[in-house]
């Protein structure tokens, strides 16, 4: 309230001095335009370090010479006495100049704001060295300028005295209206990067102006109305500059110097609770890998405070656990601007050891430069602590089941050995009805034998797994054929020409193929069994059908292999031999299904990943 009241007696007796004293009036008012132009760039100035906004910047600067052009037009003003030869154009003449210079820094300024709004590519340090460079080009522009009027007499005329001002002067003014009408537009365009009331302030300055600039087209004698009117637009338009800039960056540079700054502080808030939220300690780093912010989760989970880990190394975390090479490959892929993600074992600030799952990536500019680093990361220590005893209680389970599997196979054996022997001894001296029982219990104490035997196989191959490889699939089903021909001489195995192929499977793919050609010529129902086997390669993998005459595979057998499988079917028939086979084919990565052959028999598919194409290798039945 106070200060409106010494507003409105200042511009009430400015009004009337104005009538009374013109030449004083005039003086006043540019006294005060010069004050608040010299004091926008004395803060401008020594907010050097810490001015992020161009246009800020740019007009802190400009206002330095546009405050000192006014003073040269206030001392040449007519009757002042400081240049008597001079008449009324050379105030003139100063006058447009200052608006010229005025008008286009306030558009290069607006016009760098409202880039550097929009691209944040645009990365100008606005530190003493740049002004310094922006003064000294200022200095040449208004230096070159001046020289036109007192030097050279070369810059057009802009008042003839009865006449009034020249066409030259007139359309000077409005060029100026029109700069800061496109002025205001860009400001405009950038209003979210000052606070609402002081861009209310600059454009308002703006506005008051151009409304001089019209008001100063009119006048004919320099001491006339229209003259006063401009210069109380004039006065007013620098208030609302000291409004915006001056008082409000003294008393709240947040606003306006630092506007910029304030926001990155808010953005930054924003985002320390965000990340005191996430559940995750987060740590980043500058593009040297030295510590810049850790959130309060990394605080509790090494027990360094931010103080202490602020301008330090990762390397304070470090257990030695890992080699120099396993940090090399760490820094080399995020430096190289990719993702990290692995497992690390760090050391707290009181030497307690402790696992963390880490995401580790870089963050860059626009440019594609890497600027920071960032890393989320997840205690794991009691998950791996619990994953260690799983482990442990899985080892001693295998390793009594294992012993328990050679136990029982052992006594297994033995026992059935013995029942068997007695048998056939009985089925040699028995008569007809007892030798055909005790062949049955031969028959039945093999097929335990057998099944045993699977069983270990079962086993093996749940417990200690092999590693895919590439096979030559050519030399397992001549291997097979071969074999099974010796064992089985009456039955016809016939290999279908094809050519070789390598497949990325288990060894123990030969023990499959064993089971499933085997099983087709044990079950067969006719006296010489026939198995054919072809090779089809099919969309990236490789198709082994073993195709037979018999009277096909039980519908018990093979649901053994789906999920719903009856546990009996698996342990009472000869079922135990495909469930073998189907985890083989599923650990080397394939699918086994089942198929009718036409017109009887049965089609057994094992489709395999293939590795590689090889020379042509022509299998032949084994004679």
């Amino acid at each position: 309230m106070t200060s409106a009241l010494v507003l409105i007696g200042g511009v009430s007796a400015l009004y009337v001095v104005q009538f009374r004293n013109y030449l004083l009036f005039h003086g006043l008012v540019e006294v005060f335009s010069i004050l608040v132009a010299f004091s926008v760039f004395i803060l401008s100035w020594h907010a050097i370090e810490d001015i992020e906004s161009p246009f800020i910047a740019v007009m802190g600067v400009s206002y330095l010479f546009i405050g000192g052009v006014d003073l040269l037009h206030t001392l040449a003003y007519k009757g002042m006495g400081v240049f008597p030869e001079a008449g009324a154009d050379l105030p003139t003449q100063l006058w447009i100049f200052g608006r010229y210079v005025e008008a286009w820094s306030l558009l290069g300024a607006a016009l760098l704001g409202f880039v550097a709004a929009r691209r944040t590519s645009v990365d100008v340090q606005w530190d003493e060295r740049t002004l310094s460079f922006l003064a000294a080009a200022y200095a040449l522009v208004v230096g070159i300028g001046l020289s036109t009027v007192f030097v050279f007499d070369v810059f057009p005329t802009t008042y003839v005295e009865g006449s009034g001002l020249t066409s030259f002067k007139i359309s000077s003014e409005y060029g100026i209206v029109g700069l800061l009408a496109i002025t205001l537009a860009l400001l405009y365009g950038f209003r979210e990067r000052f606070a609402t009331r002081v861009y209310q302030l600059l454009a308002a300055s703006i506005v008051l102006t151009m409304g001089a600039e019209l008001a100063f087209t009119f006048y004919v004698d320099v001491y006339g109305i229209s003259n006063a009117v401009g210069h109380f637009f004039k006065m007013g338009s620098f208030y609302l500059v000291y409004l915006a800039v001056v008082k409000t960056g003294i008393r709240d540079p947040q606003k306006t110097l630092y506007r910029e700054i304030a926001r990155r502080e808010a953005e930054t808030r924003k985002f320390k609770r965000a990340a005191d939220y996430s559940g995750h300690a987060i740590m980043i780093t500058d593009a040297e890998g030295t510590i810049q912010y850790v959130n309060q989760s990394w605080e509790e989970m090494t027990g360094y405070s931010a103080a202490e880990a602020t301008g330090r190394n990762p390397h304070i975390l470090s257990s030695g656990e890992h080699d120099d090479r396993f940090y090399e490959e760490f820094w080399g892929t995020i430096q190289n601007g990719e993702v990290w993600e692995g497992e690390i074992i760090n050391e707290r600030k009181n030497g307690e050891r402790f696992v963390i799952s880490q995401t580790a990536a870089p963050i860059v500019d626009d440019d594609e430069e890497i600027q920071h680093f960032v890393a989320v990361n997840d205690d794991i220590t009691e998950q791996k602590a619990y994953e260690a005893e799983l482990e442990n209680d899985l080892q001693r389970s295998v390793t009594q089941l294992q012993v328990l599997g050679r136990v029982l196979r052992h006594n297994i054996r033995n026992e059935m050995s013995v029942i068997i022997g007695n048998a056939e001894t009985i089925a040699e001296d028995a008569s007809d009805d007892v030798a055909q029982r005790a062949s049955v219990i031969v028959d039945e104490g093999n097929r335990v034998l057998e099944h045993a035997e699977k069983q270990r196989e079962i086993v093996e191959l749940l417990l200690e797994p092999s590693n895919r490889r590439p096979l030559s699939l050519a030399e397992v089903i001549e291997s097979v054929s071969e074999e099974l021909q010796r064992r089985h001489p009456e039955a016809a195995i016939a290999v279908e020409e094809f050519e070789d192929v390598q497949v990325r499977t288990l060894p123990e793919i030969e023990q499959a193929l064993t089971e499933v050609v085997e099983n087709a010529i044990v079950h067969s129902d006719r006296e010489h069994p026939a198995v054919t086997i072809a090779v089809w390669s099919v969309d990236g993998r490789v198709e082994v059908r073993v195709e037979d005459d018999g009277p096909g595979i039980p519908a018990a057998e093979q649901r053994v292999i789906s999920e719903d499988a009856d546990i009996s079917a698996l342990l009472h028939s000869s079922g135990m031999g495909l469930w073998l086979v189907d985890q083989i084919v599923a650990k080397s990565g394939g699918v086994l299904h089942f198929d009718d052959a036409d017109p009887r028999g049965s089609v057994v598919t094992l489709a395999l990943p293939r590795a590689s194409a090889e020379k042509k290798h022509v299998v032949s039945p084994p004679r």
